[in-house]
């Protein structure tokens, strides 16, 4: 399996880390390849570099039985591409497993040449993981006839389940900071926020423009009242869920956000935009208030609702957690994945059964 080092800051490390936390790594003979890190460019390069020469050496010498891809888009789209293409010119079966919230965008805007290696690598794939039934759609439009299952982002639902009414009113978002990721249509519709509910707080869990994001509080005045804690993972991220009374995260696109999903394994109800398979996820606003992307008005709105109702606050919560223990669960998502590894690659190559607990 090739990704991102499991270090890094985003969704497919934090999907990854689950894989690994639910053993999947130990049932089977298999390796994860990190292709791409944190740091500067040459840094960057330099990871990409290494983890190619050591998978050539393994293809070359016969010892790739399957070959697990995580690809976005841009970047990640050529990356991928250099371990893609000679795993198919040599014949070694390969799964995509594509978290490019904007892949028909990308497919869109593209040159005659980038949409061809993008036919090449997706139509030789044995099989193309969509993370929705919305991206399978998406994918097949671009190109018809491919094998393409939907297997979600899996998630750990915790032990602890959030109160929802501890503390001050808190919408909390996890991130990057940064306009794609709509943190700053959640700036702007603070204000009106905390029109509505004085002691309202918003904290912005994220790396990225904080500097911006520090300076469009103190123009909007809201400075005493936004967190930008920076980076947060570990038991540090379960203490900010913890205190949330809402995950907000009201992103312009996006494939299927492990902060959305972690949020809802905690209880916490979502408010989030129209967008990639968030709406799925929540099931049209059973888990969480939906909203139209760059609408602040709307967003604060929507966040009024949730914070100022405690009754639906707490039924929105309830319905989240349900569906993300149901449906986004690893002991309900890594089962799929390995029954995929079951067909593609030989038994032999796994380390011990599956569990059988899973369905």
């Amino acid at each position: 399996m090739i990704g991102s080092a499991r270090e890094v800051r985003g969704g497919i490390s934090a999907m990854v880390n689950v894989y690994f936390a639910h053993g999947l790594f130990e049932r089977w003979h298999a390796d994860y390849v990190a292709t791409h890190c944190d740091g500067s460019r040459a840094r960057k390069a330099l990871q990409a570099a290494g983890s190619w020469l050591r998978f050539a050496g393994r293809l070359l010498a016969g010892r790739v039985s399957l070959l697990h891809v995580h690809i976005a888009s841009d970047a990640s789209f050529w990356r991928k591409a250099l371990f893609v293409v000679p795993a198919r010119v040599l014949g070694v079966p390969y799964i995509l497993h594509v978290h490019a919230g904007d892949f028909a965008d990308f497919h869109a805007r593209s040159g005659p040449f980038t949409r061809g290696v993008l036919r090449y690598m997706y139509g030789g794939a044995r099989v193309v993981i969509a993370l929705s039934e919305a991206w399978r759609r998406a994918l097949l439009s671009v190109v018809p006839g491919m094998r393409v299952e939907v297997v979600p982002n899996p998630i750990e639902v915790p032990a602890w389940e959030a109160s929802l009414d501890q503390g001050p009113p808190t919408a909390v978002f996890l991130g990057i900071v940064k306009e794609a990721k709509g943190s700053f249509d959640l700036l702007r519709a603070w204000p009106l926020v905390r029109r509505a509910i004085p002691g309202a707080r918003l904290v912005l869990g994220g790396s990225g423009e904080i500097d911006r994001a520090r300076a469009l509080a103190n123009a909007l005045g809201i400075e005493d009242c936004v967190e930008l804690p920076g980076w947060v993972s570990g038991d540090d991220k379960a203490a900010l869920l913890r205190r949330a009374w809402t995950l907000a995260l009201p992103s312009h696109w996006e494939a299927l956000p492990m902060a959305v999903l972690e949020a809802m394994a905690a209880g916490i109800p979502v408010v989030a935009t129209r967008v990639g398979a968030i709406p799925e996820a929540i099931l049209q606003g059973r888990g969480g208030l939906l909203v139209e992307p760059r609408d602040p008005e709307g967003l604060a709105a929507a966040l009024v609702e949730v914070l100022g109702d405690e009754a639906l606050r707490k039924s929105l919560g309830r319905a989240a957690r349900r569906r993300a223990a149901e449906a986004y669960s690893a002991a309900v998502v890594v089962p799929r994945i390995e029954r995929l590894w079951s067909e593609l690659a030989s038994p032999a190559k796994r380390t011990s059964r599956p569990r059988t607990a899973c369905p």
